[in-house]
């Protein structure tokens, strides 16, 4: 169990959190408050920032012979590959990739003396990592991280919206003596002995600070609790079984999140299709709301009897487009399922929003003898990436109402267990929307291609994605219900 409170002995220091240890000792980790936390984000902002822009410029050295912002004409595709693409993942994954691969640090949390750990006080697993840091969409809106450092202000332990979903606090890395770090670097060995000794000295170390909190100082003591703090992290840590963890992951837990969350699907589905019926009602009585939905110029060409996407090709390369599409295909999903943390809202807005979009754009066509060709264009990509973006509204809007349907003292636990569970739902939802990615950039929008092999396409797509997400392609049997693992 683990709770925040102030230390009895100085009421200038920070909040604690107390957590049950097996050793009947409590564990006493320092929280992390705003202004800790805001410097190793700006910290790291600046890191990043100047990481992607020097990228950015070395690689356009490269390929233009000099430093500039500009595009090449002739080497468009190669100047996105090279420069574009590597900046935003370096500017957009550094806290993902870092915290992962430094457990729960990055060089401005380093600096500041703080790192991420689970509420249990151990080490935060890949996929709380993970989670907490796709939640930076919400933290980051409407501007300037308000929705962040709002919670950040009136949460008792001073997490974010992310660390309430991924079951993480941030609290300070105190350091310890250099010859209690030596030994715990020097058990890596794997014998019994050196997997048994942590134990005994967990138990030694614990006995000292139960002495030490009852005759010492917060500040005296502060390397002492660092050390039983490591100790208890190393030995709660269990191994990761990755070929079994993603086995199950997909055979059972995704099953059986869908199944958890099937109201939320069925809701979000019918209003999505509500949302397009009415989309193409609006515009088939009153044509000039197209202007709501489409910009002048894909409207001048419908009207010259053409589409919009027959074009496509020509302006940009398969490979860019495809890379585009399905990076805005995956960060449209994401933010579906953020956006149904508040209490569902954000889910009704986007869903519905694109649900208008689509009906106004076929109503559209079909006054000017153009609906066939727009259903050849989406019938190979649609069908997945459509309902891809339902399911992550409704992976979001389970998690949002855990916010409000449970009791006062069980939200925080009820809404970090349905945003793990949104979230596996969320992964499979990422991987199907890489294959959206290239079905639209290189089959869609390619006219030799006739329709037949298309609908084969999506329809075939459509069926792997029911199978991979009953977990039939993972081996479940179709009369075994998935399991709660």
């Amino acid at each position: 169990m683990a709770s925040a409170v102030l230390p009895d002995d100085d009421w200038l220091a920070s909040p604690v959190l107390r957590i049950d240890a097996a050793t009947g000792v409590p564990l006493q980790l320092p929280l992390a408050g705003p202004g800790a936390r805001t410097f190793a984000f700006l910290l790291d902002w600046a890191m990043r920032a100047s990481l992607a822009v020097t990228w950015y410029l070395l690689a356009a050295l490269s390929i233009n012979g000099r430093v500039s912002f500009g595009i090449p004409e002739d080497a468009e595709s190669l100047w996105y590959m090279v420069v574009a693409l590597p900046a935003s993942a370096i500017y957009f994954l550094y806290h993902i990739v870092l915290e992962v691969l430094m457990r729960g640090r990055t060089p401005g949390k380093r600096m500041a003396g703080v790192r991420v750990v689970a509420i249990t006080g151990g080490a935060a697993s890949v996929g709380a990592l993970l989670l907490r840091n796709i939640f930076r969409l919400v933290d980051a809106m409407p501007f300037a991280y308000v929705v962040g450092l709002a919670f950040v202000l009136t949460t008792r332990r001073n997490v974010r919206i992310g660390d309430l979903a991924a079951g993480t606090v941030l609290v300070y890395d105190r350091s310890e003596p250099a010859e209690m770090r030596q030994r715990t670097e020097q058990r890596s060995a794997a014998t019994l002995a050196a997997a048994l000794a942590p134990l005994a000295e967990y138990r030694a170390v614990a006995h000292e600070v139960a002495v030490a909190r009852r005759t010492q100082s917060t500040a005296a003591r502060a390397p002492l609790e660092a050390r039983y703090g490591r100790l208890h992290a190393t030995v709660n840590v269990s191994a990761i079984r990755w070929r079994y963890a993603t086995w199950s992951l997909f055979r059972d837990q995704i099953p059986a999140a869908l199944l958890a969350m099937r109201a939320h699907l069925v809701w979000v589905t019918l209003w999505f299709i509500l949302c397009v019926l009415a989309g193409g009602w609006l515009v088939s009585s009153y044509p000039n709301l197209i202007a709501l939905f489409a910009s002048p110029d894909m409207i001048a060409t419908v009207e010259r009897g053409d589409l919009w996407t027959d074009s496509l090709l020509n302006v940009t390369p398969s490979s860019i487009l495809s890379v585009d599409l399905l990076t805005n295909n995956i960060v449209v999903a994401l933010f579906a399922f953020v956006s149904g943390f508040l209490f569902g809202l954000g889910t009704l807005y986007l869903i519905g929003t694109n649900g208008l979009l689509i009906g106004a754009l076929f109503a559209f066509t079909a006054d000017h003898g153009l609906s066939d060709r727009l259903f050849q264009f989406i019938i190979a990509h649609g069908p997945v990436e459509l309902s891809c973006i339902c399911l992550a509204g409704a992976a979001g809007s389970y998690a949002g109402e855990s916010l409000f349907r449970s009791p006062p003292g069980e939200r925080s636990a009820a809404f970090a267990a349905a945003s793990k569970e949104g979230g596996k739902v969320l992964l499979a939802v990422s991987l199907l929307l890489l294959g959206c990615g290239y079905i639209e950039g290189y089959i869609s929008p390619n006219l030799d291609i006739p329709l037949l092999p298309r609908m084969v396409i999506g329809i075939g797509y459509f069926l792997f994605m029911l199978a991979l997400l009953r977990g039939y392609l993972a081996g479940r049997s179709r009369d075994r219900r998935p399991l709660n693992v």
